[in-house]
């Protein structure tokens, strides 16, 4: 009998040609040698095998040992790159070539040179172009604010903000460098600035503010260990408010980027913040399916309201100083505020899947919430009745809100899309995509 052939063994996988775009792409991002979240760069084959601050990251020869592929695999916590993570395929890249012994190339694609030169240009990771170049798709929108005038809408999506004409639906300015995902934007009611909350999802959590008049960052702030979800400027525009999954809900100085309270007292991740009008009071939600109401001058938790049956999203409150929740339940709910506790005042049903959002119009008679479900509802805030539901969007809606006159309601979905209607009557006006 003739003898069994046995398949030659795969070729480990070049650092430069395989690992290298890989990294680029999914990790640069939030690990550079300007920015190595956790003391972690991997901008060069040198830092990337010094590993950061929890250690080495990768084990030679031992991918099962490596907290590089753990994290990637969902093996150790939290999962790599934030999100949905890599492709099967490109994880097993990266497995394959630390069982190999994770080894540098000496070659440059395409020559045979071995010298130190080539050596040296082998161990750099360039830095990719500008993501919104990068996306074959459109980015989800997560996050929206529409200035105090009326004039902007801010669009909160991967790594960047938007800044759109809402009556021509075009894009005018586009800033960069966000580590992820924007997940909250705040205009500050004297239209200044853009508060642009976001982060490293396990990590760190960060906000990056804005000076509208100039177009340029001013500065950015936040010691928070995980990511920023909610951010809120207070009625004067001198604190900034955040949310973040590390479990805390922060203030801080607008002028300078100074913390001054930490509050704590959520179970889990903080959802939401918001300031009540007068200035005394903040709101935050979280997914320990309560809304907790704060003194603001002395940090203190006034009291807990046990608001829904499942997490809390978000919290708006109205110009009457009502309060609106919505949460993975599908409803969204009315409370009357006190100083020492809460009321139910009703619920808004009729959403077939999570209210990610919700929001007030200005005079506080309307609210709209966007949902899983793929639709906008409108909502009559003294009856409870829907006015209007829009049907337009073909993918989850993640964000929603009104124009400052009333007349106009924004949306954003996962598939990247903004949506903007006309609300006298109510008609689709047009929308817009991120990619």
């Amino acid at each position: 009998m003739p003898a069994a052939q046995v398949p030659p063994p795969k070729t480990p996988p070049s650092f430069q040609r395989e690992v290298v775009p890989i990294l680029r792409t999914a990790c640069l991002g939030c690990h550079s040698a300007q920015l190595p979240t956790a003391g972690f760069s991997v901008d060069s084959y040198t830092a990337l095998m010094k590993g950061g601050k929890a250690g080495v990251a990768i084990v030679p020869g031992k991918s099962d040992q490596s907290r590089l592929v753990r994290m990637l695999t969902g093996a150790q916590k939290p999962l790599m790159p934030p999100g949905s993570g890599l492709r099967a395929t490109d994880i097993d890249t990266i497995r394959r070539w630390v069982d190999a012994g994770a080894k540098l190339d000496t070659a440059v694609v395409g020559t045979t040179s071995t010298t130190a030169k080539t050596a040296t240009a082998a161990n750099v990771i360039a830095a990719p172009k500008p993501v919104g170049k990068l996306l074959s798709v459109a980015a989800p929108v997560n996050s929206l604010a529409y200035s105090p005038d009326g004039k902007l809408l801010a669009v909160g999506t991967y790594q960047r903000v938007l800044l759109c004409d809402p009556a021509t639906r075009t894009v005018t300015k586009v800033w960069s460098g966000h580590l992820d995902t924007v997940r909250s934007l705040a205009f500050s009611p004297d239209g200044k600035f853009l508060a642009a909350g976001g982060g490293a999802s396990g990590a760190l959590g960060q906000v990056r503010l804005w000076s509208v008049a100039e177009d340029k960052e001013v500065r950015t702030f936040g010691d928070h260990t995980d990511t920023v979800n909610g951010v809120a400027f207070s009625n004067d525009s001198k604190l900034i408010a955040t949310a973040s999954a590390d479990r805390t809900v922060k203030l801080w100085e607008a002028a300078t980027g100074k913390l001054s309270q930490t509050l704590r007292d959520h179970a889990d991740a903080v959802s939401s913040v918001a300031f009540a009008p007068g200035g005394k009071l903040l709101a935050s939600s979280g997914n320990d399916k309560s809304v907790k109401l704060w003194d603001i001058a002395s940090g203190k938790r006034l009291y807990s309201i046990g608001a829904h049956e499942e997490p809390v999203t978000d919290v708006c409150f109205t110009a009457g100083g009502q309060l609106l929740s919505a949460s993975t339940d599908r409803l969204a709910k009315l409370w009357n505020i006190g100083p020492e506790s809460g009321g139910h005042v009703r619920n808004f049903g009729g959403h077939g899947a999570t209210v990610f959002a919700v929001t007030t119009s200005s005079d506080g008679q309307l609210a709209a919430t966007a949902s899983g479900d793929k639709t906008i509802r409108v909502w009559n805030v003294g009856n409870g009745g829907t006015t209007v539901a829009f049907t337009e969007p073909k993918d989850w809606c993640y964000a929603v809100r009104f124009s400052p006159d009333k007349k106009h309601l924004a949306a954003g979905t996962f598939d990247g899309q903004v949506f903007l209607w006309s609300l006298e009557p109510n008609k689709l006006e047009g929308s817009f995509s991120t990619k």
